[in-house]
């Protein structure tokens, strides 16, 4: 029960509370899978269903449900989803208040729709700042770990360990993964930040996704099933931005459509059949997500594909369940998840070279120490990222976005008044043309 001096949280904020618990929980399962590929049984399991025994510790790790708690990638397409759905509500948001301003005054036009809609001008260099700054300082980070230590290889290391042993750490290959779109390889250095590719990407694009999402409404279940449908084709035909980009255009999609999926939600509140339902949905998304692995033993190269693909509807599934479902907000909201979520994005940027170097340096029976080692190494560094980096990365980028929208304003205000005043007087003698 709450204490009277505890201040009391509302929906909305309980709802991002939750949901920044949720990609708390996504960062700590990337790190545990990038700790289970320092195994050089699961490592190699993971690269090919033959090299499994059945019933090793590997197996239960790969090909049983428990792959869950290690489904790196998987839980990738939930910060997808993640990104998406926040991403979009602010514009949305401002799209409704102008379309009920308009509908209050009589007003609609480009004028009103130019003094009233969503901050863009402020959006871009705040949203470039907010992911690139944190960013650069990985790559930093980085370097100084992989030149500072020492990364020895040997043959026994297992795949994935034998990939990250030697990264390339030239100059031109720094540069092109700290800018993230320019190259369109996955990263070596900081393996993690192939990701942060298409998080920038849509963030350029986002304008484009919430008109889709808005478009959408009408029809949002037929929309949803196109961008699954995308999302298939792109695992098929070895595509990625086909294969990433709709799990933000479902996250937007699910924005465009939370008012009613709340009101859905709110008129079954209580029933039994509401938690049957997403129960259903919490447990099943999850489960979705990583049935390629159950199915990849048996099944031929299309049905590899669209198993693999189903892991941009299983964050889906899983988002909505811990966004518009009570009990599963509550949850993802507790203190320890939102803790977590407080560093997820500090945590997911430092943790990939700290895994290797302990992987590389404490193998066979000392792996277990190398693994404690490495988990507290990443928070504490994901700590220390947070307070020095991330955190001030934020205040500046809003500094700068204030800035820029100002400045951008200055200059387009004259304009604006001018066809404010101009719809103003065509207004008016629309008027006299009615009353004479």
């Amino acid at each position: 029960m709450r204490s009277a001096s505890e201040p009391s949280v509302s929906e909305p904020q309980l709802r991002l509370r939750s949901l920044d618990g949720l990609r708390g929980v996504a960062a700590a399962i990337v790190l545990l899978h990038h700790l289970s590929m320092t195994i050089p049984a699961v490592s190699n399991g993971y690269d090919s269903a033959s090299e499994l025994d059945v019933f090793s510790p590997a197996w239960w790790l790969v090909e049983t449900p428990l792959k869950v708690f290690v489904a790196g990638p998987e839980f990738v397409l939930v910060f997808f989803v993640l990104s998406g759905f926040v991403l979009a509500l602010a514009p949305l948001k401002a799209r409704e208040d102008l379309d009920a301003a308009a509908l209050r005054s009589g007003r609609g036009g480009l004028a009103g729709l130019r003094s009233r809609s969503y901050d863009w001008f402020a959006y871009y260099p705040r949203r470039v700042l907010r992911l690139g700054v944190p960013v650069v300082a990985s790559m930093v980070l980085a370097f100084f770990v992989i030149t500072l230590f020492p990364h020895p290889s040997k043959g026994s290391d297992g795949s994935w360990l034998t990939r990250q042993a030697h990264p390339d750490t030239s100059f031109h290959n720094l540069w092109t993964e700290t800018l993230l779109i320019v190259d369109p390889n996955h990263p070596s250095v900081n393996p993690p930040l192939w990701s942060l590719t298409w998080e920038m990407w849509f963030s350029l694009l986002l304008p484009l996704a919430v008109l889709i999402a808005l478009f959408s409404r009408r029809v949002p279940v037929l929309w949803a099933m196109l961008f699954i449908a995308v999302s298939v084709y792109g695992y098929l035909a070895g595509i990625e931005a086909a294969m990433f980009l709709p799990a933000f255009a479902l996250g937007a999609l699910m924005g465009a459509n939370a008012d009613r999926i709340r009101d859905l939600v709110a008129r079954w509140q209580g029933s039994r059949v509401l938690t049957f339902v997403f129960a259903g949905i919490l447990v099943g998304g999850p489960l979705l997500s990583i049935c390629y692995w159950f199915v990849r033993p048996i099944a031929g190269t299309t049905g590899d594909g669209v198993a693999m693909a189903m892991r941009v509807p299983g964050a889906l599934l899983l988002v909505a369940a811990v966004a518009f479902w009570p009990a599963a907000g509550r949850i993802f909201a507790a203190r320890p998840f939102a803790t977590l979520g407080k560093v997820s994005f500090s945590l997911y940027l430092v943790h990939s070279p700290i895994v290797v170097l302990f992987g590389l340096n404490f193998t066979g029976s000392r792996w277990a120490l190398g693994a404690g080692l490495a988990i507290i190494t990443s928070f504490a560094l994901a700590i220390v990222m947070y307070v020095l980096v991330e955190r001030p990365s934020r205040r500046l980028a809003g500094w700068v976005g204030r800035r820029v929208s100002g400045a951008i304003g200055a200059v387009t205000r004259p304009i604006t008044v001018a066809a404010e005043l101009d719809e103003h007087r065509s207004r008016l003698d629309r008027e006299r043309v009615l009353v004479s």
